[in-house]
């Protein structure tokens, strides 16, 4: 009995395997992103936070990690069942890199606060992430756009949250009874 749910179990996921075939690179490269971002993630907090392992944090990073590896094969699979593989994989293609961006800018973070600022690497990382943040928005198809909204909506989130409290100044706030 155990030989045949044995098998069954690996026939499955041999085939889940051969099904993917054609996300290999775009899954490898979210592994690979994942996993640099784990790595650096806890440098950054052991040698500048001096923190201890924690796994709600490890668990938080392969939680994400889990999100965007199922966002993407089931983008896939709906692409494959409508018949527009190609379409598919651009789909996925387009949510890999909006994740390399992301989280890539999140490793070079964390890679900054590892190295003693001034130091040759930390400037270094200083001016990768300046590069991603400010200038390389410009080439990214409606980042920066989302980014200036983004940060409106902070903003007035920030001054509903002021009016809430009560340190709301003047006329940005309105009463509500």
């Amino acid at each position: 009995m155990y030989d045949i749910v044995k098998n069954t179990m690996i026939s499955i996921f041999l085939a889940v395997i051969a099904y993917l075939r054609p996300l290999q690179g775009e899954l490898s490269s979210l592994f690979l992103i994942f996993f640099a971002n784990f790595i650096f993630g806890y440098l950054s907090g052991m040698i500048a936070n001096k923190e201890d392992f924690e796994f709600k944090k490890a668990a938080r990073c392969i939680g994400e990690a889990t999100v965007f590896f199922v966002f993407c094969t089931c983008i896939y699979a709906i692409g494959k069942f409508k018949n527009q593989e190609e379409g598919a994989l651009q789909c996925v293609s387009y949510v890999t890199y909006v994740v390399i961006y992301f989280y890539g800018l999140n490793i070079i973070k964390n890679c900054k606060k590892i190295f003693k600022e001034g130091s040759t690497p930390w400037l270094i990382f200083a001016f990768l992430y300046y590069v991603l943040r400010f200038e390389f928005i410009e080439r990214i198809p409606y980042l920066k756009s989302y980014l200036n909204t983004k940060s409106n909506e902070e903003g007035i989130k920030d001054t509903d949250r002021a009016c809430q409290t009560g340190r709301g100044i003047g006329t940005d706030c309105v009463q509500k009874k």
